[in-house]
């Protein structure tokens, strides 16, 4: 269902209020406005001002699952958020600023790649858990 029907307010930051506490929207694919809100709130916690609700607008690219094939949205509505990727756009940012080459991004991108491959593995190839321990670590212990 989508979000707006779902709700009676589908500005989720403007519910922050309701708990006493201020709520902020965010372009979510813009790594440097996320971040600048994210120092705000990180700073209010710290000075003892309590939590923040950060709403940060972003674009889901792919379907919901494996088993969504994401065929309900346009090919232009897909490339159009495509361009303002995050990752490419802040990638860019970095490159324009000096901060950073393309071959020290490509380097970062295979380092993510492989402790990637490396995390899936472990996964892949570790016992599976105990049943024993499904409840364990949810409730405090004496």
């Amino acid at each position: 269902m989508a979000h707006d029907r779902a709700t009676s307010q589908p500005e989720i930051y403007k519910k922050a209020s309701v708990f006493g506490m201020p709520g902020y929207e965010v372009d979510g694919m813009d790594v440097l406005a996320v971040r600048g809100v994210a120092e705000q709130a990180v700073a209010r916690a710290r000075a003892g001002e309590g939590p923040t609700l950060i709403e940060a607008l972003t674009y889901r690219f792919r379907g919901h699952s494996l088993a969504d094939p994401d065929e309900l949205r346009s090919k232009d509505e897909k490339e159009f958020w495509m361009a303002r990727d995050p990752i490419k756009q802040f990638s860019a940012h970095m490159i324009e600023q000096n901060l950073a080459s393309q071959q020290e991004l490509k380097e970062i991108d295979r380092k993510i790649q492989t402790l990637t491959e490396e995390a899936v593995e472990f996964g892949l190839s570790s016992p599976e858990p105990n049943p024993a321990d499904l409840y364990k670590y949810i409730f405090a212990e004496d």
